[in-house]
C-alpha cells in the first residue's frame, strides 16, 4: 500500500512538471504568434513612409515610380532613365516630391510643361492632363496610350510603326492615315498632339 501510495505520488508530481512544461510552451507559443502579427504593422508603417510619382517624357522607361518620401526629382528621373535628348536644366531636379505626383521631363527645344500654383516648379504637374501637347513623333508606345484618350497600346503601336516605315509626321493630320484613326478619333486627339 505505501508503495502503491509513493507511485502515486510520483506520476502525479511528473504529471505537473509535464502539465507546467505544456502550459509554458503554449505560452510561448502564444507570444510568438503575437509577435508574428505585429510585424505586418511595422511592414505597413513603412510603406506609408513612401510616395509614388508618375514620370513621363524624355525618359526610356515611363511610368509610376515608388520611392522614399524625402526624394528628390533627380531620383525620380534617374529610375526612369533620362534619354540622351531630355533637357535636364529645364526642370528642377532638386525638388522634392509628393505622392501623386506627375513629372514630365522634356525634350531639347521642348518648352517644359507648366505646373498649376506657383509652389511647383517647372516638370512636375498635379495632374497628368495638364502636360504638353504629345509629340507624335517622339512619344514611345506607352506613352502614346497612356496620354492620349482612347489610344489603347494596340493603335500606339500602329501610330509608332507608321512613323517608323514612313517616315516622321509632318502634319498632325497625317495621323487619319494610321489604320484605326478616322475622322471621329481625330477629331479627339487634334488638340492634344503635336509634330516637332
Amino acid at each position: 500500500m505505501v508503495a502503491a501510495a509513493v507511485v502515486m505520488m510520483v506520476l502525479a508530481f511528473g504529471g505537473g512538471i509535464k502539465y507546467g512544461d505544456f502550459r509554458q510552451e503554449d505560452h510561448n507559443q502564444a507570444q510568438s504568434i503575437v509577435l508574428e502579427e505585429s510585424q505586418p504593422d511595422a511592414v505597413n508603417h513603412e510603406e506609408e513612409q513612401d510616395i509614388q510619382v508618375y514620370v513621363i517624357g524624355a525618359v526610356a522607361s515611363p511610368g509610376v515610380y515608388t520611392l522614399p518620401i524625402a526624394a528628390r526629382v533627380r531620383e525620380a528621373v534617374g529610375m526612369a532613365q533620362a534619354l540622351p535628348e531630355a533637357d535636364l536644366e529645364s526642370i528642377n531636379l532638386a525638388q522634392k516630391m509628393e505622392d501623386g505626383d506627375a513629372i514630365v521631363v522634356p525634350r531639347q527645344g521642348e518648352v517644359p510643361a507648366a505646373a498649376p500654383g506657383a509652389a511647383v516648379a517647372p516638370g512636375i504637374i498635379s495632374d497628368p492632363g495638364q502636360s504638353s501637347k504629345v509629340n507624335i513623333n517622339t512619344c514611345s508606345v506607352q506613352e502614346l496610350d497612356q496620354r492620349l484618350p482612347g489610344v489603347g497600346p494596340t493603335l500606339a503601336q500602329r501610330i509608332v510603326d507608321h512613323r517608323t516605315f514612313r517616315g516622321r509626321f509632318t502634319r498632325i493630320e497625317e495621323l487619319k492615315e494610321v489604320s484605326g484613326i478616322g475622322d471621329k478619333r481625330f477629331a479627339e486627339l487634334q488638340d492634344l498632339i503635336t509634330v516637332r
